[in-house]
């Protein structure tokens, strides 16, 4: 029942989220050549990605709620930083590489901890069992 309901609350987490992407836009005045536009949505790609990934791994019964709370933690702080950067209306070259490495090291994480087999044995699931 727990996880269902923490599924639940990532799920609804996660769709708050992705509505709120979508309030600043980036794409004004000095970047009408659609460029920026194509690089911000490879951004939100990469964080709806993530969120997807953490959602499914707690679905699957993959990562323990603490790994995931660890992890949507971590998304989190993505996204603060995301809010400072573009706080001047812009995202840098060297901003967006920072996002973009900070996200793909959140997903690599996020596959990493979903692996994890000796999972099995530190979290009590099938102590005394065998």
């Amino acid at each position: 029942m727990k996880k269902i309901l923490f599924a639940a609350v990532v799920l609804a987490l996660g769709f708050t989220n992705a509505s709120a992407q979508y309030g600043p836009r980036y794409d004004r005045d000095e970047y009408r050549d659609g460029y920026s536009r194509e690089r911000m949505s490879d951004i939100n790609r990469l964080q709806r990605e993530a969120r997807q990934n953490i959602a499914n791994g707690v679905q699957w019964g993959t990562l323990t709620s603490r790994e995931a709370n660890m992890l949507m933690n971590r998304y989190e702080n993505i996204q603060d930083k995301e809010r400072h950067f573009a706080r001047h209306g812009r995202l840098s070259n060297r901003e967006e590489r920072i996002l973009r490495n900070d996200l793909h090291e959140l997903m690599s994480d996020t596959r990493h901890l979903s692996r994890d087999r000796d999972r099995w044995s530190r979290d009590g699931r099938h102590r005394g069992r065998y």
